[in-house]
């Protein structure tokens, strides 16, 4: 009974806060504030930090629990460790002349939980009605892609001031490798678990499996939708950003439910490929992009002087 209650709120809160979040508005610079209606915006740009950060301490009350409730060994637990200080860490490090990261960060971790939570009120529901492993394939992208997207709308427009498209999606990498973390350190779990012959194998493998399964992957989904913020196109590359991460679920989910058929091998191994291309495509691009499109006008963290 209590795990329904725990479950129903996680739900009411996600669409609590997307209801009331003012969505893609422009924010004024906050020392202006010579006009009634820009005291009303700043007012609301305020009341809707404040909804951000209550709802990203919920989160990471919410992933601590569920970290501290993981069946951890030694090798898993510094497997994890060690993986969250890397990435946060080179996150950090790369994308460090830009706003909003550690923000992101923090909310990829935080919803993790909560995504899993929703994972699992939707299976339980669509099971019933749907083969497995299309539902395997197509739960994840619709609640995970929404939450990190709002994460991505938050940081936006009350955190920080985006001044060109990038600010968006290297918020939108942030928060895509914040889940990224959260994410592993359950998979690591998991898997060193199912080795019942050595736990270090089990855990060498787990973080073998997932580096193969692309670590930046919801880093590259996240970025997606955030370009679409960035190009106030938000719905249509939101959704192109769910399509993605559907065909990443796809191949592994026919894979293990017809596991006596080869096509489905080829087909995992070629989405495999393809996404890692075009991650490493969009990197390089980016990186050419930017210092030729480099206008000299620097984002700022809101509340920060001009």
């Amino acid at each position: 009974m209590s795990s329904t209650v725990i479950h129903s709120g996680r739900v009411l809160l996600v669409i609590v806060a997307t209801i009331v979040l003012p969505a893609f508005r422009k924010i004024l610079p906050a020392e202006d504030t010579g006009t009634p209606g820009t005291v009303h915006s700043l007012n609301r740009m305020r009341r809707t930090q404040t909804l951000y950060e209550l709802l990203t301490a919920a989160g990471l009350v919410s992933a601590a629990y569920g970290f501290s409730q993981g069946a951890f060994v030694t090798t898993s637990a510094l497997a994890a460790v060690l993986y969250a200080t890397v990435a946060i860490g080179l996150t950090l490090l790369i994308l460090r002349k830009y706003p909003g990261i550690a923000h992101g960060v923090v909310w990829g971790i935080a919803v993790t939980r909560v995504a899993a939570s929703l994972n699992k009120c939707m299976n339980d529901l669509l099971i019933r009605f749907f083969p497995e492993w299309l539902v395997e394939a197509g739960i994840a992208p619709l609640p995970e892609e929404l939450l990190k997207f709002l994460g991505v709308l938050f940081i936006c427009s009350c955190i920080i001031r985006p001044r060109h498209w990038a600010d968006y999606v290297f918020v939108g990498v942030a928060v895509g490798m914040g889940f990224s973390v959260g994410e592993n350190v359950v998979y690591y779990v998991n898997l060193t678990l199912e080795n019942l012959d050595s736990d270090i194998k089990g855990t060498l493998m787990a973080v073998l499996v997932r580096f193969i399964a692309n670590p930046l992957m919801h880093s590259f989904f996240t970025g997606i939708a955030a370009y679409g913020l960035a190009r106030k196109q938000p719905v249509r590359w939101l959704l192109l950003a769910m399509a993605v991460h559907f065909a990443a679920n796809f191949g592994p989910s026919v894979t293990i439910a017809l596991e006596n058929a080869l096509w489905p091998v080829f087909a995992a191994l070629i989405i495999l490929i393809s996404l890692w291309g075009a991650t490493i495509v969009s990197i390089v691009k980016i990186r050419k992009i930017l210092p030729a499109e480099d206008t000299g006008a620097k984002s700022q963290l809101v509340g920060s002087k001009s």
